[in-house]
C-alpha cells in the first residue's frame, strides 16, 4: 500500500510539474508575443545542463574526495571485500546491476548515488559514515542509496531541474534586456519577475519530488534489506548526531556544499534535526536515539521549513520507516 501510495504521490508531482511549467511558459510567451528569442535560451540552458550532468561525477569526486574502494583494503570497522560483498548482494535483489563503488574521504557521515553516460552509476560511501555507524547500518544505507539508482532519481531529477533553471534564465535574461533597451523596459521587468517567481515555484515542486523520492529510497532499503527498516532508522538518527557534532566544533568538511541533494541525509539541516537531543546532553542508545526523534513533535515552523529542503523532515522519515 506504501509503495503504491508513493509512486501515485510521484507521478502526481510530476504530472503538476509538467502542467505549472507548461502553463507558465504559455503566458511568458504570451505575453512576449514573439519579441525575444526564447528557444535559443531554451536550447542553452538544456545544453548546459546536460553538459554539466554529463561530466558531473568529476566534479563530485573532486569535491569529495572521492576514489574507488579496493577489495583488500580495511576502513575503519569494515573491508573493502564486506562493502562489496554487501552492494552485489543488494543489487542481485533489486535487480540491477552493480554500480562503481567508492570512498569518501571526509569526515561527514553520508552517503550518495550519482552517475552519467559517460562515467555510469556509483555509489560512494564517506570515511565519516564508516568511522561512526555499525556495520548493519552502513548496509542499509547502502540500500537506500542502490534504491535511488534502481528508480533512476539521478536521471529524473536532472530533467525535473531542467524547467525551473529555464525559467530562471528567462527572467534574468529579460532583466538585462531591460536594462540595455529601455523601451518597453516596465513590461518587460514585470514578465521577466513572473518568470523568476514561476522558477521559484517550480523549484518548491522539484524539491517536493526529491523529498518523496528519498522516502522511496527508503522504502526500497526495507524491501532488499533485511530488517532494513530498524537498520536505517538508527543509522540516519546517528548520521544527524554525528553531523551536528561536526557542526558545532566547525569541521573544515562542513564547508563543503553544493551537492548536498545527492545525500542520504542533507548536512545542512542536521542542527535542526537535534537541537533537542543536544540540550538534553544525555548519551542515548541507538533505539532510544530513534525512539527521541520520532517522538519529536513537528512544529509548524519545520512543516513550512521542509517546503525548501531537498530531504524529508528527520521525524517523518523515522517515523515511516516500518510502516506496512
Amino acid at each position: 500500500m506504501r509503495l503504491l501510495k508513493l509512486q501515485l504521490t510521484i507521478l502526481g508531482t510530476i504530472g503538476l510539474l509538467i502542467a505549472l511549467s507548461t502553463l507558465i511558459f504559455s503566458i511568458i510567451l504570451s505575453m512576449l508575443g514573439g519579441t525575444y528569442n526564447i528557444g535559443f535560451l531554451v536550447f542553452f540552458v538544456v545544453i548546459f545542463n546536460l553538459g554539466q550532468w554529463y561530466f558531473a561525477p568529476k566534479f563530485i569526486e573532486k569535491m569529495y574526495k572521492v576514489r574507488e574502494i579496493k577489495k583488500t583494503e580495511k576502513i575503519s570497522n569494515a573491508s573493502g571485500q564486506w562493502v562489496y560483498d554487501t552492494v552485489n548482494r543488494i543489487c542481485e535483489s533489486s535487480k540491477i546491476s552493480v554500480p562503481k563503488i567508492m570512498y569518501s574521504n571526509i569526515a561527514i557521515p553520508n552517503a550518495f548515488a550519482y552517475g552519467s553516460p559517460r562515467y555510469g552509476n556509483r555509489i560512494a560511501i564517506t570515511q565519516g559514515l564508516f568511522d561512526r555507524l555499525e556495520l548493519e547500518e552502513i548496509e542499509a544505507v547502502i540500500g537506500h542509496e542502490i534504491g535511488h539508482l534502481k528508480h533512476k532519481d539521478v536521471q529524473i531529477m536532472m530533467v525535473a531541474s531542467l524547467l525551473p533553471s529555464i525559467l530562471s534564465m528567462i527572467g534574468h535574461s529579460l532583466i538585462w534586456s531591460s536594462i540595455f533597451n529601455r523601451r518597453n523596459s516596465g513590461g518587460v521587468l514585470a514578465i521577466a519577475f513572473a518568470a523568476i517567481i514561476g522558477g521559484f515555484i517550480l523549484s518548491l515542486v522539484c524539491r517536493s519530488l526529491g523529498r518523496t523520492r528519498e522516502t522511496y529510497a527508503d522504502l526500497h532499503c526495507e524491501q532488499h534489506v533485511s530488517d532494513g527498516g530498524r537498520k536505517l532508522q538508527e543509522g540516519l538518527a546517528k548520521i544527524s548526531e554525528f553531523t551536528e557534532e561536526l557542526r558545532v566544533k566547525k569541521h573544515k568538511d562542513m564547508k563543503i556544499s553544493g551537492f548536498n541533494a545527492l545525500m542520504i541525509s542533507d548536512p545542512d539541516s542536521s542542527h535542526k534535526d537535534v537541537v533537542s537531543l543536544h540540550r538534553s546532553k544525555i548519551k542515548l542508545s541507538d533505539r532510544e536515539l530513534v525512539e527521541k526523534y520520532a517522538k519529536k513533535e513537528i512544529t509548524s515552523k519545520e512543516h513550512f521549513l521542509e517546503l525548501f529542503s531537498t530531504h524529508p523532515n528527520i521525524t517523518k522519515r523515522l517515523n515511516a520507516l516500518g510502516k506496512k
